[in-house]
């Protein structure tokens, strides 16, 4: 694979089909490298140059410009020996920038399909990573709003301590013990908690047949 901004060499043979080669030549093979899908001439009837120690060879390094489109590219030649009269005769075919590997395993490759290098809609630009920035970003500044609303202390038992003189010792619910004392009038009766301290106190009255209990 080639791409553009490399060089490649075109190679044309002179010998005869008989693997003899001419006693005289005419004209050195000149070269065209023209563009395979619009005919476009990119190397226009250019001599081609002897390769050194090998008889009958020539030569002809194409410069790929960095320009070119990606695609085919074909090289023919003319030139004229004392046993032929060639024409436009076909080099060879080169693809420039693209493998062209058009199966499932290319279908979305971003260094094989219709292009040399990654598609620029497949990589991230600057402008792309920028709108991730929390300044720009929404989702980010919804969360930051949220989180800015959080408390300045949000690890520490102060909301805790607020409510705490709020509600009653759920320790309550267990009574330890509960005394009455008869020496006096009305009669007190105390309930304590398990730890020993007081719950509540109530004194007791007693009218004919109903105790009646006033809690202190």
């Amino acid at each position: 694979m080639i791409y553009q901004g490399d060089s490649y060499t075109f190679l044309c043979n002179l010998a005869n089909s008989d693997g003899s080669l001419p006693t005289t030549i005419s004209t050195p093979p000149r070269i065209t490298v023209f563009n395979a899908l619009t005919g476009t001439p990119i190397v226009p009837d250019t001599a081609m140059v002897a390769v050194a120690g090998v008889n009958g060879l020539y030569g002809y390094s194409w410069a790929i410009p960095l320009t070119a489109a990606s695609g085919d590219y074909v090289a023919i030649s003319s030139f004229v020996t004392n046993a032929r009269n060639v024409l436009n005769q076909f080099l060879e075919k080169v693809r420039v920038g693209d493998s062209r590997i058009l199966d499932v395993a290319a279908k979305d490759a971003t260094c094989a399909k219709d292009a040399t290098v990654a598609h620029d809609t497949t990589v991230a630009h600057i402008t792309d990573l920028s709108a991730l920035s929390p300044a720009n970003n929404p989702i980010i500044q919804q969360i930051l709003a949220k989180v800015i609303n959080l408390p300045s202390d949000p690890a520490s038992n102060t909301v805790v301590n607020t409510l705490a003189p709020l509600i009653g010792d759920v320790r309550d619910f267990a009574l330890g013990s509960w005394s009455l004392d008869r020496s006096v009038n009305p009669q007190v009766m105390t309930l304590y908690r398990l730890d020993g301290t007081v719950l509540a106190t109530f004194q007791n009255s007693t009218s004919g047949l109903v105790d009646t209990r006033q809690h202190s």
